[in-house]
């Protein structure tokens, strides 16, 4: 008797010295098996939790990046639901087979599948969906995977940063893993901050990218989930939820947008079939976005693909403008005195030099400024642009805010950012002719009607509208008013901007005029065709500019203009891209659309008051 129990005490004391030793390993022993030297990076305490790293796992909840909300304070992208959080337990493969069916007819999944996926995890995981989303639960769904009462999953809310509906795709962006670009403009936050590495996603498009220093965030929410020796879950344990611990994040950024606006425009598009273009919705008071769609359009599942065309932004773009442009012209004409009072200009069809002909087959006749305007001809046009010389015209597009990018921007570094913010970096310049110093007829004749080498942004176009309004007064405009902490204290404002990289200002006798022109486009002239039946009388100009290249045989349509003509509350540019040339101007009729969901909008705002 003695005897086994001496033995029975030293296999206790064995078991004891093996857990001692594995213990010691664990919490003392770097995971590497490399000892601590003089110059290690090594602390103890970190040593200490290896334990627990070796054990630990985490499952994304949240990126804890700043949350993008409309003026209305509504979240525009990011989207809160409940899904469900699978983890690899032994058990299934041993669940039943029925109930395994259940599963996956309650989670729309093929049972076999699911099964070889269910026992193949060695890590936490979501079910995604067609947008590479983890599916989202309905209310029923929830209640029957309650009644399941299995310990492979976990009932979680989730946080997409770009749900099912979310609006504004491609002005605010997206993120996504640069681990060059990180490394190279990041290096302190991954000295310093242990939620930074090589591998952090950043903001690469958009609002996401050129905010980036500022939304980051102090880090993600997930599940914490801990494995025993065998990699798999320790339910007994459960999972938590770690966040954060700073109640100042994340940031609110706060839009001048409008969701409702947004959504709307979208439709819109999709339901006119817009396969590429864009549409921009100012506010007229001051210029600020309130809407902007760029078609083709995004799917939270298209962030990272390779065609860069896929998630350009049309409304940041410089395009051909064709007969848009003619605004330009009639403003340098009527600012450097080359057209007189109630001078007649004739129009036969033909130029006579140049090539160059109207759009109008034996021409428009004897015609006034206005009425040459109205009717977008070319022949008047030309005959004006070679009254003058490259750098009038230049300055004139420059005073209209044709030429440089019209964005809100900042003149030098401020807080975080390590240089001037310009909140839409991905603005293209406008191109008015090429060549200041030489005179060259055909050039200049080309010019005048916007082809040639001219190119404009429809967010340029639709603020052109707001300078005009404004009597030559430009406005920057704004994407976002203010970024706030969690608790609405402000972090950083976004006042209003006038304009001034441009030579000078028209004056504002000539914006009145040019007023008086664009209604008259839409009460006689090329867009007579919307002049009735709407609720707001408006104002504006067609334009369609021919393709070459690849694209020979193409169009842009172009509509800008503004509503209500009397008193503007919004102006808007609408580019259809790539029409069949011949084709009927389609994005006059879309202007019209516009301007109806925006009045639509207005009376709905003003009944909830």
């Amino acid at each position: 008797m003695q005897r086994r129990a001496f033995i029975v005490g030293i296999l206790f004391s064995l078991i004891i010295v093996v857990y001692t030793i594995r213990l010691l390993v664990l919490q003392v022993v770097p995971t590497s098996m490399t000892w601590p030297t003089a110059n290690s990076k090594y602390k103890l305490n970190n040593w200490k939790r290896t334990a627990v790293a070796q054990r630990s796992k985490q499952l994304q909840l949240s990126d804890g990046r700043g949350i993008f909300l409309d003026e209305h304070y509504k979240p525009l992208q990011s989207e809160q639901y409940m899904t469900v959080a699978f983890f690899p337990v032994r058990s299934w493969e041993l669940y039943p087979k029925a109930k395994l069916a259940e599963l996956a007819q309650l989670l729309k999944q093929d049972p076999d599948k699911l099964r070889d996926w269910l026992t193949a995890l060695e890590y936490a995981e979501y079910i995604y969906d067609e947008m590479s989303l983890p599916i989202r639960l309905s209310e029923e769904q929830i209640n029957r995977l309650k009644r399941l009462q299995t310990e492979g999953f976990e009932l979680v809310r989730y946080t997409a940063r770009y749900g099912h509906q979310s609006s504004f795709k491609h002005l605010i962006g997206f993120t996504g893993e640069h681990p060059e670009w990180v490394e190279q403009h990041y290096a302190a936050e991954i000295k310093q901050l242990a939620s930074w590495d090589r591998n952090t996603k950043i903001g690469v498009s958009g609002l996401e990218h050129s905010l980036d220093r500022l939304i980051h965030g102090v880090g993600p929410s997930y599940i914490s989930y801990t494995l025993d020796a065998s990699s798999r879950y320790m339910s007994g344990i459960g999972p938590r939820v770690v966040e954060a611990d700073n109640p100042y994040y994340p940031l609110n950024v706060v839009t001048t947008l409008d969701l409702q606006l947004q959504a709307a425009l979208e439709q819109l598009l999709d339901k006119q079939a817009i396969a590429e273009g864009a549409v921009v919705l100012l506010d007229a008071a001051n210029g600020d976005i309130k809407a902007m769609v760029s078609r083709p359009a995004l799917l939270p599942g298209q962030w990272n693909e390779v065609d860069k065309d896929s998630w350009r932004n049309h409304a940041l773009t410089a395009y051909e403008p064709g007969s848009i442009y003619k605004i330009v012209t009639a403003a340098a004409a009527l600012e450097y005195g080359v057209v007189k009072e109630n001078e007649t200009f004739h129009c036969n069809g033909e130029y006579g030099k140049y090539g160059l002909s109207c759009w109008k087959k034996g021409g428009h006749g004897e015609q006034t400024l206005e009425q040459a305007f109205a009717n977008s001809c070319n022949i008047v046009f030309a005959t004006l642009a070679e009254r003058l010389t490259a750098q009038q015209l230049y300055d004139t597009a420059s005073a209209l805010g044709a030429i440089h990018p019209v964005g809100w921007h900042n003149n030098e570094a401020d807080g975080p950012f390590t240089a001037p913010l310009r909140l839409l970096e991905e603005e293209e310049r406008g191109i008015a002719i090429l060549d200041l110093l030489q005179h060259d007829g055909g050039i200049l004749a080309q010019t005048g009607i916007g082809q040639r080498d001219v190119r404009l942004t429809p967010l340029q176009a639709a603020n052109m509208m707001v300078t005009i309004i404004h009597g030559g007064r430009q406005f920057e405009t704004r994407a976002v008013s203010s970024i706030n902490y969690a608790d609405g204290l402000p972090v950083m404002q976004f006042p209003v901007h006038e304009g001034h990289e441009h030579r000078f200002r028209i004056h504002a006798q000539t914006a009145r005029k040019l007023m008086s022109y664009m209604n008259g486009v839409v009460e006689f002239g090329t867009a007579r065709q919307i002049g009735s039946g709407g609720a707001w009388k408006l104002a504006g100009k067609s334009g369609t500019a021919e393709l070459s290249g690849a694209s020979k045989g193409l169009n842009n349509q172009w509509f800008v203009g503004y509503g209500p003509a009397d008193k503007p509350k919004y102006a808007a540019a609408v580019l259809v891209r790539k029409a069949k040339q011949g084709s009927s101007n389609k994005a006059t009729q879309l202007f019209k659309q516009v301007m109806e969901l925006a009045a639509e909008h207005d009376r709905n705002e003003q009944s909830t008051k």
